[in-house]
């Protein structure tokens, strides 16, 4: 099960537990507005890289080790999703009972969003020590590139011929 499949359910855990709190005063200030991916601008996915890998000179050397931290991620990760997605599973089958052991589906909601962030912790791992196997001039001329697609609307940046 995938992340995008446990939002759902853990943004209606949240907006339900919320709002039986209480409602917000009238004279609270509204959140700020946060971007959509706040890391965006400072780190470079394998994706972006490899579509530019030509552009910005990327050596065999600094291929192989940026596949190396792929790969690690991806067998790391994938454990965790399994995890992720049993924990999920028994979250849903306590808040589904006619009445709910409350301190039971915290316990249960406390476990998924500690895996969630465990998942995401890897995430950031990776991508800072991809972006540290590039040069300086590499990460700018990425941070060129990808600025440049946004500004003309790409959801994905062009592709090297």
């Amino acid at each position: 099960m995938s992340i995008n499949v446990v939002r759902p359910l853990l943004l209606a855990v949240a907006c339900a537990w919320g709002s039986s709190i209480c409602a917000e005063p009238a004279s609270a200030q509204a959140a700020p507005k946060q971007e959509a991916d706040p890391f965006a601008a400072v780190l470079f996915p394998p994706e972006l890289i490899m579509q530019h890998a030509r552009a910005i000179r990327l050596d065999d050397q600094q291929r192989v080790t940026i596949t190396r931290y792929i790969e690690q991620l991806q067998a790391r990760v994938v454990a965790m999703q399994w995890q992720l997605a049993e924990q999920v599973q028994a979250l849903r089958e306590t808040l589904a009972r006619s009445r709910v052991d409350q301190d039971r589906a915290i316990d249960q909601l406390n476990r998924v969003l500690s895996t969630e962030k465990d998942i995401k912790q890897a995430h950031l791992e990776i991508l800072i020590r991809i972006k540290n196997v590039l040069r300086p001039e590499q990460q700018s001329e990425l941070a060129r590139l990808r600025d440049t697609a946004a500004e003309r609307g790409d959801l994905e940046p062009q592709r090297e011929p």
